[in-house]
């Protein structure tokens, strides 16, 4: 999974069905942002987030990116779940404000966003916000220099979540290469196509 040819803007779906499927795709982002000396932020829900560290510092010294802000793990409950619950607008302006604390030498380094998806499942409400939140959040991601991919678990998904979210990930991480999803709605286009939702 190493050397994903990533582009500033991209917004990634990728899948998995084992840890060791999510590990593969998960560690060598995160490590070769930190080589590369892009500004990191991990979300985790079906790990914790010193498992990652670990796992990332059999490869590189995690201690200064992290001491330095360059890599901050987290959990989905500090962040997606905070306060209790998934509020997509308060998402949005939290990897915003990510985005925004990137230093740009020459434009050399960028943000590198990862989440772990997991902790949508907890709540089927949940998942028809989420939808919304991803497709929303390609209105702001091509403002800052910065990549998300979002990571969901294949054996948690049912079918008809799959589509959606491949309808709102411009591009998708497909046997180890990033590829232009040919089934993504800009988010206008796909708000139209949602069926209203009854309260």
């Amino acid at each position: 999974m190493l050397g994903l040819q990533l582009n500033v803007g991209d917004h990634i779906c990728g899948f998995y069905r084992r840890p060791a499927e999510r590990d593969e795709i998960l560690i060598p982002f995160l490590v070769e942002g930190v080589r590369a000396g892009d500004t990191c932020t991990c979300v985790v829900d079906s790990c914790t987030p010193d498992e990652v560290l670990a796992a990332m510092a059999e490869q590189v010294d995690v201690g200064p990116p992290v001491a330095g802000s360059q890599l901050e793990v987290l959990d989905s409950d500090s962040t997606y779940l905070a306060g209790g619950g998934f509020l997509p607008e308060r998402m949005l302006r939290f990897w915003e404000g990510r985005a925004r604390q990137v230093p740009v030498p020459e434009g050399a380094s960028f943000a590198r966003n990862i989440g772990d998806m997991s902790w949508a499942h907890r709540n089927e409400r949940v998942v028809g916000d989420l939808i919304g939140y991803e497709s929303a959040l390609n209105r702001i991601i091509s403002n800052f220099p910065q990549v998300s991919l979002c990571l969901y678990d294949l054996t948690r998904c049912s079918g008809e979540l799959i589509m959606d979210v491949l309808k709102t990930h411009p591009k998708a991480l497909l046997g180890g290469m990033v590829i232009d999803n040919p089934y993504y709605l800009e988010p206008d286009e796909f708000l139209a196509s949602r069926p209203a939702r009854e309260d």
